[in-house]
């Protein structure tokens, strides 16, 4: 495929980005214009679901049809554990949705690096401000890395990861990017990487159940931390915060998925949360049974559905998730004291007894007195060494994560975005 093609698809995707509005900055925009995602990927699999099996697509030198699938706006599976088991082969890295990667880098607010400005008379020139040195912990491709290099500046970039072979093959892709001198470091990335710290940027880009302290530890004052954040089965959100003192202050900002952090010897699967299965319990009509079937409700089903389903873990309940036969997302609340089980459908709720169903009914009557907040509307303060305390407000709540102690706070007054 001539190069000419290659270059029309990635401009093509960078004017759909733009347009949809994942997109905006003047440098991002830059970086991936100047960063075609073809150059990243040698290989990709897709699961034939029939066959129940792995296919091996190469794209290192793509045709028409491998080029329509790199530039589409999708996640792309780029490497696999246990490769010559097929029917048991795990992802275990991928490239992120473009539109994705686009919001997140637009969330860090990144800034290139300052022009010098003229000399003032008898002295130097110096710099209108500092450069922002930025920790990227999981290489991927290392597509993300040379677009944060492009932005920030050559030499500013630090990327880790714990797999040998994933660093060698981002490696070998930025050797076509030379001026922007990624730094590519083998070490785990929940430790950070202490010996470049601290860093004025730190962009986690694989799948976390809490904010690792060392994080916290090598941000710079002022710096901006984002990471995805995995709260429950099916909640998986990206925040975003600074660090004052050992206290992370933070929001949500949107949803996304990502490969879970691993250690070199795992391939990163998460524990999920088990539930009675669905089909086991009484059906009970849902409250908002029709309330979802237009084709463009403000909010569709899942997005209401994790919020009532964020709430509830707020409120202390066990949160469970699963796809139904129709491809359906439906999640699970249940109450560990009384062991009762409400599954909330779009349409009906399934539900252990009369126990099963309060509990459905009080968390929907609570998320409605609260004016159904979204995950996204409630601010985050984390400390891996405890102390927090929930305010006074009626909609401040105390979590325990894996590693810091969290504190939810409903923002008020909320303004939430038109409709559009």
């Amino acid at each position: 495929m001539p190069a000419a093609a290659a270059e029309q698809a990635n401009q093509h995707l960078v004017d759909r980005l733009i347009a949809q509005g994942a997109l905006w900055s003047p440098a991002l925009i830059a970086a991936f214009r100047a960063t075609p995602r073809h150059g990243f990927l040698d290989r990709v699999f897709q699961y034939l679901r029939k066959q129940d099996r792995w296919r091996e697509v190469l794209t290192r030198d793509p045709g028409e049809e491998e080029l329509h699938l790199l530039y589409s706006d999708r996640a792309l599976i780029t490497r696999l554990s246990q490769a010559g088991r097929p029917a048991s082969a795990v992802p275990i890295s991928s490239s992120s949705q473009p539109s994705l990667m686009a919001q997140m880098l637009e969330d860090l607010q990144l800034a290139p690096s300052p022009l010098p400005s003229p000399p003032a008379a008898g002295g130097e020139g110096k710099g209108e401000g500092a450069s922002l040195r930025t920790l990227e912990v999981g290489a991927g491709t290392g597509y993300n890395a040379a677009l944060l290099a492009h932005v920030v500046g050559p030499g500013q970039v630090t990327s880790v990861d714990v797999d040998r072979e994933v660093l060698a093959e981002a490696w070998d892709h930025l050797r076509a990017f030379p001026e922007r001198q990624v730094r590519f470091q083998h070490a785990d990335g929940r430790h950070g990487y202490a010996e470049a710290a601290p860093f004025d940027r730190i962009m986690v880009t694989a799948a976390t159940p809490d904010l690792e302290p060392d994080w916290l530890e090598q941000l710079s004052p002022g710096g901006l931390l984002l990471a995805p954040l995995v709260l429950a089965p099916g909640l998986a959100y990206v925040v975003r915060g600074s660090v004052v003192g050992d206290v992370f202050h933070g929001r949500l900002t949107r949803a996304a998925y990502f490969m879970p952090l691993r250690a070199e010897d795992e391939t990163g699967a998460a524990d999920l949360e088990t539930l009675p299965a669905y089909d086991q319990l009484r059906t009970w009509p849902a409250p908002w049974a029709g309330w979802f079937d237009r084709k463009r409700p403000r909010i569709g089903w899942l997005g209401f559905s994790q919020s009532l389903a964020f709430y509830g873990l707020l409120h202390g309940l066990r949160v469970a998730y699963q796809t139904l036969a129709d491809n359906q997302p439906t999640f699970g609340v249940s109450d560990a004291a009384s062991s009762c089980v409400c599954w909330l459908g779009a349409q009906t709720w399934q539900v252990s007894g009369t126990t099963g169903r309060e509990l459905g009914w009080d968390l929907w009557r609570a998320f409605l007195d609260a004016g159904g907040p979204w995950p996204t509307e409630f601010y985050l303060r984390a400390s891996p060494g405890g102390g927090l305390q929930p305010s006074d407000r009626r909609e401040s709540y105390l979590r325990q994560g894996p590693r810091c102690r969290q504190v939810w706070e409903l923002i008020e007054p909320r303004e939430r975005p038109a409709w559009i």
